[in-house]
């Protein structure tokens, strides 16, 4: 009699904890999946238009440069990102510890050829929206700083002729290439609101 009510009770408790993580993972996929919105400044001073490249498991800026191209922007792990080590040990190691960073960087002559390079999909993947421009230029003018500090480490990826150095910020799960994005979008006076480490982008224009 008392193994039935020992076996009832663990029943119970079994049930409990599963519907509790049922119901944490419920809510982790929607959380994931609802969408992170970028609020661009409004009525900004000399606008210029930039673009944002979601794919999903990461993302990448476009700005426009002097010679009147555009110039992508991307950040990421060194050795899963630039070198393409991505079997199960780099891509555990790029989620769970601090690993070394990368940037990349990418020209483009023209809208026209960077929707060609996404190819098909290009809508769904690509978005634009309006910023000063006094702030692109500045913004572009500290990546290509930046790039530039560690320019002795520059390689090619083959697989996509993205160009990478190694970054001094580190990588970790908290600060991937959509953390970091947020950060230039918000050196735009663009505001970010939703979840960040996998997100969905969308833009939303202030109603002000």
């Amino acid at each position: 009699m008392k193994l039935f009510r020992r076996n009832r009770i663990f029943s119970r408790y079994t049930a409990i904890v599963i519907l509790s993580v049922l119901a944490l993972v419920f809510m982790s996929f929607a959380l994931i999946r609802s969408p992170t919105l970028i609020i661009p400044p409004t009525d900004p001073a000399n606008s210029t238009t930039v673009y944002v490249i979601d794919y999903g498991y990461h993302s990448r800026l476009i700005l426009p440069d002097r010679q009147g191209g555009l110039l992508q922007y991307t950040y990421g792990d060194w050795h899963y990102f630039a070198l393409n080590q991505q079997d199960l040990s780099d891509g555990l190691a790029a989620l769970l510890i601090p690993t070394s960073g990368t940037l990349g960087r990418k020209r483009a002559n023209d809208i026209t050829e960077l929707q060609q390079e996404l190819g098909s999909d290009w809508q769904d993947t690509l978005l634009s929206f309006e910023v000063a421009g006094t702030q692109a230029a500045q913004l572009l003018e500290s990546l290509n700083e930046r790039f530039n500090q560690n320019i002795d480490t520059r390689i090619v990826n083959p697989r996509n002729n993205v160009a990478f150095v190694q970054d001094d910020q580190d990588y970790t799960v908290f600060h991937n290439s959509n953390h970091e994005l947020v950060n230039w979008l918000e050196e735009l006076d663009c505001q970010v609101e939703g979840f960040v480490t996998w997100p969905n982008f969308q833009v939303k224009h202030s109603e002000n």
